[in-house]
Order: C-alpha cells, then sequence, then structure tokens
C-alpha cells in the first residue's frame, strides 16, 4: 500500500481536452487535492499525511483556471503545461517559444514540450538540439521536461540520439 500511495504523488493528473472549460479544471484540481477517498487513508492511517499527486496537467490557456483553483484550495501541487505545439510538435518555433513563455507566465511550474519529429527524421540533430535549448531558455524558472514521441521517431537509434540531445540541452 505505501508504493501505491508513493505512485501517487508522481502523478501528474491531466486534462488535455479540446473542451476543456474552468470548471473542468477546477474539479481536476479537487481531485488532484483528493486523489485517494478518505475512508481508505483512514484505514490505512494515512488520512493525515497530505497526500496528494505530483501536479497537475493543462494545455496553456487553462493555467490560470488551475493555479486558481489549487490556490483557493489551499494546497502547493505544481501546475504543468504541455506547450512548443502540443502534440504534433507541427508548430513554427516562434510560436512554440511564446506558448512556453505565456505558460510560465500563467503560472506554470513545469513545461512539458513536444520536439519537431521531422528534425529527427531527417537527421537535423543541431536544429533538434537548438530547438530544445531556445525552449529550456524559455521556461526560465520553470521545469522542462522532453516529450520525444518515440513511436514516431523511425527506429530506436533515432530514439536514443534524440533521447542524448534532450538530455544535452538542459
Amino acid at each position: 500500500a505505501a508504493w501505491l500511495l508513493k505512485a501517487v504523488t508522481c502523478i501528474d493528473l491531466t486534462t488535455l481536452s479540446g473542451d476543456d472549460t474552468p470548471s473542468n479544471v477546477r474539479r481536476l484540481c479537487f481531485k488532484a487535492k483528493h486523489p485517494i477517498r478518505e475512508d481508505l487513508l483512514k484505514a490505512l492511517d494515512m488520512h493525515d499525511k497530505g497526500i496528494t499527486v505530483g501536479a497537475v496537467c493543462v494545455y496553456p490557456t487553462r493555467v490560470s483556471d488551475a493555479v486558481n483553483a489549487l490556490k483557493a484550495a489551499g494546497c502547493d501541487i505544481p501546475v504543468a503545461s504541455v506547450a512548443a505545439g502540443f502534440p504534433s510538435g507541427q508548430t513554427p518555433l516562434e510560436t512554440k517559444l511564446a506558448e512556453i513563455k505565456l505558460a510560465v507566465e500563467y503560472g506554470a511550474r513545469e513545461i512539458d514540450i513536444v520536439i519537431s519529429r521531422s528534425l529527427v527524421l531527417t537527421g537535423q540533430w543541431e536544429g533538434l538540439y537548438k530547438e530544445i535549448r531556445q525552449c529550456r531558455e524559455a521556461c526560465g524558472e520553470a521545469h522542462m521536461k522532453t516529450i520525444l514521441a518515440t513511436g514516431e521517431l523511425g527506429s530506436l537509434t533515432n530514439v536514443y540520439k534524440a533521447s542524448m540531445i534532450a538530455m544535452m540541452a538542459g
């Protein structure tokens, strides 16, 4: 049970629906603060341990809603936001950087970027490095995760190279 509870604290509770609204996000934030039923926590004598999920993840346009809902709930669960043309990565770099900066400005403490898979598929490794590096800089103090979409990279060699470049770029 302890490991299952620990796993819950590592989860990013996410809504990435095209029809998300402020009320959907508020419900998600309530669930983030209370991911396990209270009676179960009491049975495990864990009701006073502050078990919450690791983060709430939303699109940039919903970051403010999540930040406000979590603040109103009196908790400090971080808000993460997908950015940089999620999910396709088929967005101009300038747009990706602007989206990242807006999400951070709205209160996101973590940014989950998605790489341009075309850079991998065409062997533009230096271009991939520069893109990820610029995204990292746009994040400022916010933590950044890089989504590689490995199923679309064509080979395990490409997955390896993209992984190494993402780590080198920060």
